[in-house]
């Protein structure tokens, strides 16, 4: 019987090689990506999302089409090799002409197992539950913000805290109620961002916050928290952000804040919080901004509570009634960027520790009891020269002369020394200064002319206020060159001649205000977009070059305060002084004028046409003219 024995043939050689290369090319098969479509049922998920959405007009779904690979349509994101849908990003892009979706949030999203990243912010969606989100496990990163979820308030929490992967959690402004005081198990072990800022919560801190040790981002303002702040916050020791502003939280600041070690910035401004600021929190070596404004904190704050704070660079005490007590020749460890400490007590003394300070572009010191002469060494400040904003020392009774070393200043876009005893005549130096865009020195002891160097060298002006001083002889004509302006207040002063003709070339306010208008709608889409947070709840910045301040103006008999809006206010007040002749006719042409007050002059002859002072539908026109006489 012939039996099997193994050939002892040798194998060829390029049989042996012909295997090695068919191992290899098996090998590459399996680890490389393939080129196939989306998996079917995902497909068919996203098309179920999509007869949800009623409202498309510059349609970004148009390549949501049944016969095209989903991995292919816009916001649609798949794995290379798998097939599978791992982000759906349907954030519009402004700066690229989109805009926002809106209809219903089908729950078929369910069916995207494999989803890491889902982004449905800034469009006008709703949904009315969102028990579809517990069962996207692999869910890392979730923003629906100004997504309405008022429906859905009920379930939000509990659904959310089903995803254990999730470490990016935003749903600022989603008109969310309920916030459950504890859960049973906290489940967000991976969340290092959390924002649910300006929804309605009205209530006080839920304990399970405390215990989300991964945090490095928390925002929760703007969302009517009330209570004290607990002490537990100091057990988010990776904390690098906090925001609780502008709720209404009193009590104190707890001590505990001094663990968070990696704190960059603490805004707590906009409450209702008191007692003395905790000296904790100079151990927060890491902080570069502390915002603590408009509370009713008091006592004194010390050298002992910016110990450590070597990278601080944004200070905000104001509108507290804080004590700043610290030895005239103290050397702070900081280069502070921004400093704002109204209506706390720095005075009488100026401030000696500015000197240091290199780095200053933002400088609010109004109405802190100083009783001193201004010093040179002021505005020799070496970084003042390179870019100064909002230097608002007024409300004071600072003294003495304005020095000729505001020379450097150059860069110089708001001043404000009102309300003090500063006196002499306004210095040739300050003509340097010529990027001023807001100038206002009104309740000083300055006398002498107007200068006409203020037309030719500050021609960026948009405010001027002198009101309140002693300046006496004409109004200079080169003022109405000033084609920005829109404020101009020289009342109760000694001026005299006549209200020069130039003034009706000021006619730039209308298509002023306009532009403006228009350029603040750019700035909330792109604030919003790109910052991730409503643009209203910040000071308005710049807009198209130009400055927004404050400013105390008369209207109606009335001081009123403009606040981050003057830029929509156009006034022209030269009253109780010593004017004389006709009120020009080119005044009529001043189509967006709102108060023109010429009250308490030797002013004679007819009131020219004042039909076109103001449009009817935005303002009302006020004269007032004392002492009048006609032909």
């Amino acid at each position: 019987m012939a039996s099997c024995t193994r050939s002892t043939h040798p194998v060829p050689r390029h049989y042996s090689f012909g295997l090695w290369l068919t191992s290899i090319l098996l090998f590459t098969a399996a680890t490389t990506p393939t080129t196939k479509g989306c998996v079917e049922g995902e497909r068919d998920a996203l098309l179920d999302f999509k007869t949800g959405i009623v409202k498309d007009p510059s349609s970004r779904l148009s390549s949501w089409q049944g016969r095209v690979d989903c991995c292919r349509w816009s916001g649609v994101v798949c794995d290379n090799r798998t097939g599978r849908v791992v982000e759906l990003n349907l954030n519009p892009d402004y700066l690229n002409n989109e805009t926002s979706i809106g209809g219903e949030i089908r729950p078929s999203l369910l069916l995207l197992t494999h989803l890491e990243r889902l982004d449905l912010s800034y469009n006008d969606l709703s949904t009315d539950g969102l028990h579809w989100l517990s069962r996207l496990t692999s869910l890392r990163y979730l923003d629906m913000s100004f997504v309405n979820l008022s429906m859905a308030s009920h379930d939000w929490l509990h659904s959310v805290n089903m995803l254990s992967s999730l470490e990016e959690l935003h749903l600022p402004d989603c008109g969310l109620t309920d916030l459950p005081s504890s859960l049973s198990h906290v489940n967000l072990t991976a969340l290092a961002t959390l924002d649910i800022s300006d929804n309605l919560f009205n209530s006080t801190f839920p304990n399970w916050l405390w215990k989300l040790h991964s945090l490095s981002y928390l925002d929760l303002s703007f969302s009517m928290f009330h209570g004290a702040i607990p002490a537990g916050i100091g057990n988010l020791t990776g904390l690098k952000e906090l925001y609780l502003n502008s709720n209404s939280l009193s009590g104190p600041i707890p001590i505990e804040i001094g663990n968070l070690n990696s704190l960059e910035l603490i805004n707590l401004t906009n409450n209702l919080l008191s007692g003395s600021l905790p000296t904790e929190i100079g151990k927060l070596s890491n902080l570069n901004s502390l915002f603590l404004s408009s509370n009713s904190l008091e006592g004194t704050v010390s050298e002992l509570h910016f110990a450590h704070l070597t990278k601080l660079s944004e200070l905000d005490l104001s509108e507290n009634s804080l004590v700043i007590s610290v030895d005239y020749n103290w050397v702070p460890p900081f280069q502070l960027r921004s400093i704002k400490l109204s209506s706390c007590k720095l005075g009488p003394a100026f401030p000696g520790w500015l000197r240091s300070q290199n780095s200053i572009e933002d400088l609010d010191m109004s109405n802190t009891s100083i009783e001193d002469v201004l010093p040179d060494w002021f505005w020799n400040i070496s970084a003042f020269s390179i870019n100064l904003s909002q230097n608002q020392i007024n409300d004071n009774k600072l003294s003495g002369e304005i020095p000729s070393s505001i020379e450097k200043l150059t860069q110089l876009r708001s001043l404000h020394l009102n309300n003090n005893s500063l006196h002499g005549h306004l210095p040739l130096s300050l003509k340097n200064c010529s990027g001023l865009v807001f100038l206002d020195l009104g309740d000083n002891k300055f006398s002498g002319s107007i200068p006409t160097w203020i037309a030719q060298n500050l021609q960026k002006l948009e405010v001027l206020r002198l009101c309140s001083n002693m300046f006496f002889g004409n109004i200079p004509t080169e003022l109405g060159q000033l084609h920005h302006l829109h404020i101009i207040d020289l009342a109760n002063n000694n001026l005299s001649g006549p209200i020069p003709r130039s003034f009706g070339n000021l006619n730039a306010t209308k298509t002023y205000r306009q532009r403006k208008l228009t350029s603040l709608g750019q700035h909330i889409t792109y604030g919003a977009l790109n910052a991730g947070r409503p643009a209203s709840r910040y000071a308005l910045p710049f807009f198209d070059g130009t400055y927004d301040d404050s400013i105390t103006l008369t209207v109606k008999g009335k001081s009123l305060i403009f606040i981050t809006i003057v830029y929509l206010v156009n006034i022209i007040d030269f009253s109780n002084n010593n004017l004389t002749g006709e009120i020009p006719v080119e005044i009529g042409s001043l189509s967006a004028l709102q108060t023109l007050n010429l009250s308490r002059n030797n002013l004679v002859g007819q009131i020219p046409m004042v039909d076109k002072i103001y449009d009817k539908a935005y303002v009302v026109i006020k004269i007032r003219i004392a002492r009048w006489t006609t032909d």
